[in-house]
């Protein structure tokens, strides 16, 4: 039984491909003119992202505080920007921005409160660091403590009523401040 499937090892001139030409005797083949090459393989296509994706706001219960833009998906836009201005105009006309204020108010109240301690205290500290980096002002300024200590200081807390009404009055404002009358 024969193979019809199986080539010789000399193809006869019938037996190449139309693409190959034939040669004759003494005739050199030109291999840069007549040889293609081999085409390569080619890369699978690369995927492409979606070009816009819209989504259709829900409808508030009234007209929008926010203007949608014309900006989007007829300018290659991805549309992100038109999304997150929609969803802030239904967030804005929902009304509870009034309810998260009086839930925060306290927390934001004191954390404003710390900030400007802090601030006041910097700038205190910054300016009794100017003070004493001059030459003989620390020294003056501790003299005139002293000076007024004894001045104003000691003849009240010699006598026993100045002393008690220099206490009272101490008393008294420190339950002001605290709100205790």
């Amino acid at each position: 039984m024969a193979d019809d499937t199986t080539t010789s090892p000399d193809p006869s001139p019938t037996e190449l491909s139309p693409a190959e030409p034939e040669l004759e005797a003494g005739q050199e083949l030109d291999v840069q003119a007549s040889s293609t090459p081999a085409p390569e393989p080619a890369a699978p296509p690369e995927p492409s992202v979606a070009a816009t994706f819209t989504a259709e706001p829900l409808e508030p219960a009234s007209a929008p505080l926010v203007a949608p833009s014309s900006l989007g998906a007829d300018e290659g836009e991805g549309g992100e920007w038109d999304l997150l201005l929609q969803k802030l105009a239904q967030w804005l006309n929902q009304n509870e921005l009034q309810s998260l204020w009086s839930q925060a108010s306290r927390p934001v109240t004191a954390l404003a409160a710390l900030v400007g301690l802090l601030l006041v205290l910097r700038i205190y500290s910054a300016l009794l660091g100017a003070l004493d980096s001059l030459p003989l002002v620390p020294g003056l300024l501790e003299l005139a403590g002293v000076v007024w200590v004894v001045r104003y200081g000691v003849p009240k807390l010699l006598r026993s009523s100045e002393r008690e009404r220099l206490l009272g009055g101490l008393s008294q404002r420190w339950k002001a401040f605290r709100g205790k009358s």
